[in-house]
C-alpha cells in the first residue's frame, strides 16, 4: 500500500469526468496504486488502452475490471449503478471490498445498491465530491478536481464497519484535495437539492424563458447572464435523471424559491423601492458568507 492511499487497487467504473479525474488524481499523487476500469463501449476501453500510464487495466466486462480491487467506486449515472453491481460476482472470501459511489442523489442508491453490495460480501459507503463542471467525458477530466471541494460521505447505518468505512474513504477523499463532511443519505438530499440541484434548474429555466423568447438577446449577453447560467450547458439526460431522483426534495426547495420569487415581483410591482434594497442588502451579505 503506497503511503497516504488506504488502498492497494482502485476500480472505478465509468471513466466520465469524475471517474476520470479520480483516475488522473490517483495517478498523479500515488502513481504505485493499481488502477482499474470499466467502461461500457468497447471504444472507451480503447481510449483508456491508449493512454500511456493513466491506467493499468480497462475492460468492458465488470468482473475483469473489478478483480483484486480493494475499492470499487460507481461513476455511472444513478440509474445504471443497480444493473452493474448486480453483475458482479461475490467477491472473494476474506476481503474487505468497499464499494462507493459518485452520485448526485444518494437515499436511493443506498436502499438498491448497499443491499446488493452486501450480498456479494462487500461493505458499501456512499459519497458525493462537489466537484465537476457541465462538460463531460474523460477528455474533460482534471487531476486537481478535487482540490479544495467538499465531499460528503452518506452512512445509512446499516454496515457494522461504518466507522472503518468512514476511515478509509476519508483518508482517501482527502488525499485527493477533499473537505469531508459526513451527512445521512436523506439529508444530503435536501442539502444538495438547495446547492446544487434547484440552482442547475433555474439556470435551465432562466435561460427558457430569455432565450426562447428573444433569442437574439444571447448575442448581448455580459458576463452576468452567462456565469448564471453556466451549469444549463450540462448533460440533460444525466440532469434529468438526478432531478428525476430527487424529485421530492427538489419539488420543496422549488416551492420555496418561487415563494421567494414572488416577494421580489410584490417589490416591484408596488414599486417599493426600500424592500428591494433590503432584499438586496440581504442577499450580498448571504453571499458573502459562502
Amino acid at each position: 500500500m503506497e503511503s497516504g492511499q488506504p488502498f492497494d487497487c482502485v476500480a472505478v467504473l465509468g471513466p466520465g469526468l469524475i471517474g476520470g479525474s479520480v483516475l488522473r488524481a490517483v495517478r498523479a499523487k500515488f502513481p504505485r496504486v493499481r488502477l482499474t476500469v470499466w467502461a461500457r463501449r468497447p471504444e472507451a476501453v480503447e481510449e483508456l488502452r491508449g493512454s500511456p500510464g493513466l491506467v493499468d487495466f480497462a475492460s468492458d466486462e465488470v468482473n475483469e475490471a473489478i478483480e483484486g480491487a480493494d475499492c470499487i467506486i460507481l461513476a455511472m449515472p444513478t440509474g445504471f449503478m443497480g444493473e452493474v453491481v448486480a453483475r458482479m460476482d461475490a467477491f472473494p472470501a476474506g476481503t474487505r471490498v468497499l464499494v462507493t459511489d459518485v452520485g448526485s442523489v444518494k437515499a436511493p442508491v443506498a436502499r438498491e445498491i448497499g443491499p446488493l453490495v452486501t450480498a456479494r460480501g462487500g461493505r458499501f459507503l456512499g459519497s458525493h465530491p462537489m466537484a465537476g463542471s457541465e462538460k463531460k467525458g474523460l477528455q474533460y477530466a482534471d487531476a486537481s478536481l478535487f482540490e479544495g471541494a467538499a465531499v460528503i460521505l452518506t452512512p445509512d447505518g446499516t454496515d457494522m464497519d461504518e466507522e472503518a468505512n468512514l476511515q478509509a474513504l476519508s483518508a482517501f477523499w482527502k488525499s485527493l484535495g477533499g473537505v469531508i463532511s459526513v451527512l445521512t443519505p436523506e439529508r444530503h438530499d435536501e442539502v444538495v437539492a438547495a446547492i446544487s440541484h434547484l440552482p442547475h434548474l433555474a439556470a435551465a429555466a432562466l435561460v427558457r424563458s430569455v432565450l426562447s423568447r428573444d433569442p437574439g438577446a444571447g448575442s448581448l449577453s455580459g458576463g452576468g447572464f452567462r456565469d448564471t447560467t453556466r451549469v444549463a450547458g450540462g448533460p440533460e439526460d444525466m440532469w434529468a435523471g438526478i432531478l428525476t431522483d430527487n424529485r421530492v426534495a427538489v419539488s420543496r426547495q422549488l416551492g420555496e424559491f418561487i415563494r421567494e420569487l414572488e416577494s421580489w415581483k410584490e417589490a416591484l410591482d408596488v414599486l417599493d423601492r426600500d424592500r428591494l434594497l433590503s432584499f438586496l442588502s440581504e442577499a450580498r451579505r448571504l453571499r458573502e458568507t459562502l
